[in-house]
């Protein structure tokens, strides 16, 4: 096999793609510029990726981005996605690592998911069949070229360009940022307008056009839920969608999809059993002192007492140390900070604090104190009141919630990012930051992410909005591996295969070079304990078929 331009083998490993798999093909906005994609600037390979300069690297990372979306979709038509690197927002400390989103929408189209409702272009021809837009570019995507060791930029953060996951401390992966805006170019997004709550198409009455347009919802929106509105988004008046997407924490995502996996990819919400009580009470994690996972936080519970006033809020020094040495200190929710509050439960000896709210619902205590070296939950105003009634002496233990999930509301709903500040560019399209683990489609690419390996609900919830995705075995050519292309979960481990094929195939400089790529790859799956010895062979032998 002799080495051949990314473009070409790309090209010849997707005529071979099996039968309703997406072929997403990227087209280089950069080609001809010197710049960007096309940066000729030596480079040494790095994590998995055998570029040898810049832009063959950033080329390498997004082909791969490309190939792994392309084999978990299904799409008869090709998907044109436009890549491109620009000057973007950036400060020493935050920036915009990228951007994508559909060129086209369409509504009332035959086959169409919902009346009335947007379609993207990449799903409406999914649908349809047919190529909309011959020639034009389906999805369009940049990313921003001022990450590049600046210290005025990310603090001189650059891109790191592996496709292993393995992500210097300081550097921002590249690999992630495309998955997440190719994700963004799919399907994850919505056309409404955040400010006003006006949905796409809206156009107020005018000389021109008396009547005016109230616009139409899309098939994103349409999956969207309030639940202190307590309507879908589509029902609402503007102004209750412009509510909406800034109730941090309210707005979820209706889709049967996404909650029927969500249990089996969300961490469980921490709960606490209390004696003389029955059943666990739902607790908040706290950002203040020691992460807890459970049995950490256990002990007998002392009512607070500062003094003043009542005395619960903890906001001056504890008056009863002796009842609190070597408890868990039940303080109240106001009159200060919680870091306050804590510290004074901790210098009395407390062996843990448990915050209750002042108002509905459950709280997770907030803040950043390293002084803070004791377990710390919030709890409900009605749990602290129940605690309270059984003081002294009650025995308390933090648990795992059987049935909440971190992300999710009560009823397995995942939440949607609405903060309360509003942020355009993240507000909305994106999971909710609350989410654990982590998800790809957050608005903030986090060290934990592998989007070389794992794109978690993010299929879920393009079956939601009318997308077929994969339920077969990775391919190499038409040699099936007999791994699954994505799991339930969204672990893409057959996707990751293809992709990774691709990469071989293109710098490889023989059929054993290839082979060994490969061969390797598997091998490094099985030590991770992605898949079995006899997959790696099935494997093996899938690409000693190949030419």
């Amino acid at each position: 096999m002799t080495k051949s331009s990314l473009v070409l083998a790309l090209a010849a490993a997707l005529s071979v793609a099996p039968a309703f798999a997406a072929e997403i093909v990227v087209v280089n906005l950069d080609a001809g510029t010197g710049a960007g994609l096309d940066d000729p600037s030596p480079r040494a390979p790095q994590g998995g990726n055998p570029g040898t300069t810049l832009g063959e690297q950033r080329q390498v990372a997004y082909a791969y981005a490309a190939k792994m979306w392309g084999a978990i979709m299904q799409s008869d038509v090709p998907i044109r996605v436009g890549a491109r690197f620009i000057p973007q927002a950036c400060t020493a400390t935050s920036a915009v690592l990228g951007s994508a989103g559909t060129t086209s929408v369409f509504r009332d189209f035959p086959g169409a998911t919902r009346p009335g409702t947007w379609h993207n272009v990449a799903l409406t021809e999914s649908i349809v069949g047919v190529d909309l837009n011959p020639g034009a570019l389906d999805i369009n995507s940049q990313f921003n070229s001022r990450i590049s060791g600046d210290p005025a930029c990310l603090g001189g953060a650059d891109w790191y360009y592996g496709l292993d996951g393995q992500t210097p401390a300081g550097a921002v992966n590249f690999l992630n940022v495309v998955m997440h805006e190719i994700g963004h170019g799919i399907g994850f997004q919505s056309f409404l307008n955040v400010t006003t709550g006006n949905l796409f198409g809206f156009a107020a009455p005018s000389p021109a056009n008396p009547a005016g347009s109230p616009g139409f919802p899309d098939v994103y929106l349409a999956n969207a839920f309030n639940n202190i509105v307590g309507k879908a988004f589509p029902d609402m008046t503007a102004a209750e969608r412009a509510f909406s997407v800034r109730n941090a924490g309210g707005t979820v995502w209706t889709g049967p999809d996404v909650s029927a996996v969500a249990p089996d990819y969300l961490d469980a919400q921490l709960a606490i059993t209390v004696s003389g009580i029955a059943g666990p009470l739902p607790a908040g994690r706290s950002s203040l002192g020691p992460a807890v996972t459970g049995p950490e936080f256990a002990g007998v519970v002392a009512l607070a007492n500062d003094g003043v006033d009542a005395g619960g809020d903890a906001c001056t020094p504890l008056v009863n140390g002796a009842d609190i040495a070597g408890r868990i200190a039940l303080v109240d929710r106001g009159g200060c900070t919680f870091d306050v509050k804590v510290l004074n439960a901790q210098a009395a000896g407390a062996t843990g604090v448990l915050v209750a709210n002042n108002v509905a619902g459950v709280i997770e205590p907030g803040g950043v104190n390293a002084a803070v070296t004791v377990p710390v939950l919030g709890i409900s105003l009605d749990a602290g009141n129940q605690i309270r009634a059984l003081a002294p002496g009650p025995q308390v233990l933090a648990v795992a919630d059987p049935v909440r999930r971190v992300g999710a509301d009560d009823l397995g709903r995942v939440r949607l990012n609405t903060p309360a500040a509003l942020a355009p560019g993240s507000t909305f399209s994106h999971f909710d930051t609350a989410l654990s683990p982590n998800a790809l489609m957050e608005p903030s690419i986090t060290g934990t992410l592998r989007g070389d390996l794992d794109v978690d609900l993010t299929p879920a919830l393009f079956r939601d909005t009318g997308w077929r995705t994969s339920a077969g075995n990775a391919t190499l050519g038409t040699c099936d591996t007999g791994v699954p292309v994505v799991d339930s979960s969204g672990i893409a481990v057959g996707a990751s295969i293809e992709a990774r094929s691709l990469v071989c195939s293109a710098f490889a400089g023989s059929k054993g070079e290839y082979q060994d790529c490969i061969t390797a790859y598997a091998d490094s799956l099985v030590v991770a304990g992605l898949i079995e010895g006899s997959s790696k062979g099935r494997i093996a032998s899938c690409a000693a078929r190949q030419r």
